[in-house]
């Protein structure tokens, strides 16, 4: 009986550090801009300078441009992160919602082209001038992690 409980429970740890190494997490920040997010530990920083920020790994995509516009308001992003789901041509539109969290208010839009899939939003920093278009392309298996990615923003100082 002892041997069969060490058993399980060498087991069990064993089936949670492999789900824990699996979905592992680790905070990115643009300086520049003062935006952090939290994204799978493999991901590879492609592009980090002030007009653009890129990063990815085999199943998801990021990338965010800065529109600096302290006039800009929560309407004028829901018709940017519109017009650029239009600019893109997608077929498939699964999702258009307000959206926000931490320092953010904004839009967003979930969606489909030529079997791509793709989160698109506009981002505001209500302490701030700093304004984000966010595009973020996923593989099918991965929408969960597109989602979080998505829902990790924050401002800071």
């Amino acid at each position: 009986m002892t041997f069969k409980f060490l058993s399980r429970t060498l087991l069990l740890s064993t089936l949670l550090l492999i789900q824990q190494t699996m979905f592992a997490q680790t905070e990115m920040r643009w300086d520049t801009h003062g935006v952090g997010f939290i994204v799978p530990d493999n991901f590879k920083i492609e592009k980090n300078d002030a007009e653009e920020y890129t990063a990815s790994n085999d199943n998801l995509f990021l990338s965010i441009i800065p529109i600096q516009d302290e006039n800009l308001t929560a309407d004028h992003l829901a018709e940017a992160v519109v017009e650029m789901a239009k600019e893109l041509e997608y077929d498939v539109v699964d999702n258009a919602d307000e959206t926000t969290m931490q320092d953010f208010t904004g839009y967003y839009v979930v969606g489909q082209k030529d079997g791509v899939n793709a989160i698109v939003m506009a981002m505001m920093d209500t302490e701030s001038s700093t304004n984000l278009l966010v595009v973020i392309v996923y593989a099918d298996n991965s929408q969960r992690m597109a989602l979080k990615i998505a829902n990790s923003f924050f401002a800071y100082d």
